[in-house]
C-alpha cells in the first residue's frame, strides 16, 4: 500500500506543478490555459492519497500502542506530514474557490482581496513543508540509492516551481488592486 500511495504521491506532484505553473502564467497575464481535466484529475489523486494516508497513519499509530513504544514526542517530523497534509486540504478549499465561480454555465471572477491572498500563500507553504518532509520516504519506498541528490533536485525543481507560483498569486493580487 505504501508504494501505491508513493506513485499516487509522485502523480500528484507532477499535476501540482503543472497546475501551478499553468495558473501561475494565467495570473499573470501570459497565457490562458485552462485545463479542468487536470484538476479534477489531480484532485481525485489527492483524495485517494489522503485516504491512504489515513488507513497508514492509522496503522503506525496502533503497532506504536501495541508495542508500548510510542515514540510520538520524539517523532516531530512523522507529525509535520499528517499535520500539513490535514492543512493542504483544510486549504485546498479555499484554493477551488479563490479565483471565481460558476453560474448559468458562465465563470464570474471573484475579487482577489488580501484573505485569498494570504491563503493561497498559506496553501503553497503548507504544501512546501509536505513536499519537503515526504520526498526522502518516497524515494525511499521506491527504493532509490543516494537519497540526498535525487532528493536536492526533486525539491529545488519543485522549489523553483512554487516560487513562481507565488509570484503568480503576488502579480494576481497586484493587478486586482490596480
Amino acid at each position: 500500500m505504501r508504494k501505491i500511495n508513493g506513485i499516487i504521491a509522485m502523480l500528484v506532484l507532477v499535476l501540482f506543478v503543472v497546475h501551478g505553473i499553468l495558473g501561475a502564467l494565467n495570473m499573470m497575464n501570459i497565457a490562458t490555459v485552462i485545463v479542468k481535466v487536470l484538476s479534477r484529475t489531480m484532485l481525485s489523486l489527492i483524495v485517494v492519497h489522503a485516504v491512504l494516508s489515513i488507513i497508514l497513519t492509522v496503522r503506525s499509530v496502533r503497532t506504536a500502542v501495541k508495542t508500548k513504544a510510542p515514540y510520538f514526542r520524539h517523532n516531530r517530523v512523522f507529525w509535520a506530514r499528517r499535520l500539513s497534509g490535514i492543512l493542504i486540504m483544510a486549504l485546498v478549499f479555499f484554493h477551488m474557490t479563490a479565483f471565481g465561480y460558476t453560474s448559468g454555465g458562465v465563470f464570474r471572477l471573484v475579487p482577489f482581496d488580501v484573505f485569498r491572498l494570504i491563503t493561497q500563500i498559506l496553501f503553497l507553504l503548507s504544501v512546501a513543508v509536505h513536499i519537503i518532509t515526504n520526498v526522502k520516504p518516497v524515494l525511499i519506498t521506491f527504493g532509490v540509492k543516494r537519497l540526498r541528490p535525487k532528493a536536492g533536485d526533486i525539491l529545488f525543481f519543485v522549489s523553483v516551481a512554487m516560487l513562481f507560483m507565488a509570484a503568480g498569486f503576488i502579480i494576481y493580487y497586484i493587478r486586482w488592486q490596480l
